[in-house]
This record gives structure tokens, sequence and C-alpha cells, in this order.
């Protein structure tokens, strides 16, 4: 597989993180709603600050690695160019290794909100992202009704879309910072230009995780924004909330 991306994968991976997907405006705040209640997020410097630690030391991070080896995994499965192959069973080990990578994933959410989150995302990403079907079918992965986490789903699309494992991450991460600028422009409030201008700022930092991300092992998993985890617990309970996770 090519580092670079092709003009039809960048269509589709654009496709995939805009708001036509039923993934690309879910209001999952990762915390933020609360921290906006209790007055921690208050303008777009401390919104800066929190969306920034969740991209490289909290769930942004982890979903990244996760992703980057369910991508490779998925490649060494079977999955990618030889999609002309038809109902092609999938090797037993990789096939293993994707389960288990999945367990971990689902394992490491912080609290009931953000399982149903990535697992519920999970399940609407793979539903609709049924449109751009390869021609390949694969009975024994995903499993029917298996809870997954979101960062596998995209890691086996991606590779079976033989898309550049960088670039996938960079553009889910993308989204996800992208979807919480515009939380906070509705709820601190941030003017349009604030907004855009806290997205501008992030890119390079994306841009580093994606990188770091996509050769890192498993030993690097762990959140280090453990407000926003805690955050995000506390979420459960809020009272008038708008977002739904």
């Amino acid at each position: 597989m090519s580092d670079q991306a092709s003009l039809r994968q960048l269509l589709t991976l654009q496709s995939w993180t805009s708001a036509a997907f039923p993934i690309g405006a879910f209001s999952c705040s990762h915390g933020l709603e609360t921290a906006i209640q209790q007055g921690r997020v208050h303008d777009a410097e401390s919104c800066h600050d929190w969306i920034h630690a969740i991209v490289t030391q909290g769930s942004g991070w982890n979903d990244s690695i996760i992703m980057a080896h369910a991508h490779r995994l998925s490649l060494s499965s079977g999955v990618g160019k030889d999609a002309t192959l038809q109902k092609t069973p999938l090797d037993p080990l990789a096939l293993r290794a994707l389960r288990d990578l999945n367990d971990l994933a689902l394992a490491l959410q912080s609290g009931a909100e953000r399982y149903a989150e990535t697992t519920q995302l999970a399940a609407a990403f793979l539903g609709s992202a049924a449109a751009w079907q390869k021609g390949r079918d694969h009975d024994d992965w995903p499993e029917p009704d298996q809870d997954m986490a979101l960062p596998v789903a995209c890691g086996w699309l991606g590779a079976l879309h033989d898309m550049p494992s960088q670039l996938l991450i960079a553009s889910t991460l993308q989204a996800m910072a992208s979807n919480l600028a515009w939380i906070a422009t509705r709820l601190v409030p941030l003017g349009q230009t604030s907004c855009l201008q806290l997205i501008a700022r992030l890119e390079p930092v994306i841009e580093s995780v994606s990188l770091r991300a996509s050769v890192a092992p498993l030993e690097e998993l762990g959140s280090g924004a453990l407000l926003a985890d805690l955050a995000s617990l506390q979420h459960e309970q809020l009272a008038g909330r708008v977002c739904l996770t």
C-alpha cells in the first residue's frame, strides 16, 4: 500500500468525516459540556487547552494508537487491494488480534457514556459506510451484533480502502476536535471567528499526534487528561445537558 492517498481516497475520507455522516455532527463532548457549566472552559483559550489535552493526552491519543493498530492488523489479515476476491476468510491470527484489540479499546472507555459513544458511533459508521462497499465481504469480521469501538471500525474500514494510516488518523482527529470546537461555539458561547482560529491552532498538534500515534506501540496507551475523564463521568448526571454524551 502506498503512503500517498489517491484523489478518490481523499474524497471518501471527506465524506466519512463530514456532517453528512451520522458521526460527523454527533454531540459527543468528552466532558466539555460539564467543564463549560462548571466554568473551567469559558473562553477560546480555555477551550483550546481542553481540546488540546484530549487530543494529545486523552481519548484522542488513545483512539489514534488503537486506530493505527487496527489498520495494521486489518492489512495483515487479508483486506485491501485484493478486493476482487469474494468472501475470502481472514487470517485467523490477525482476526484474533483484532478481537483482542477491540476488547482493549472498549475497556479503555472511562465510563458508561464514553462506552455508549464509541460503540454507537462505530455501528453508525459501519452502517453508513456500506455505501462505499468495495465488493468484498468478510463473514468472520466484524461479527454480527458485536460491540465495536469506533477507532477499530475506522482502522478496519480505512485498511479495506487502502487508505494511508497517518491520513486516516489525522482526518478522524480533526473531525473530533472540530466537533468539540463547534460545541463550544454554541455553549460558551464562542464567535465563529474564534472557533475557526481555535481549529487552525490545533492543526499542527493533530499532525504531530497522527505521526507519532501511527508508529506508537500499545504500551504508550494511557490517559493524562484526568479532568476530561472525570467531567465525562459527571456529564452522565448533568442537569439540562445539550450534548448526548
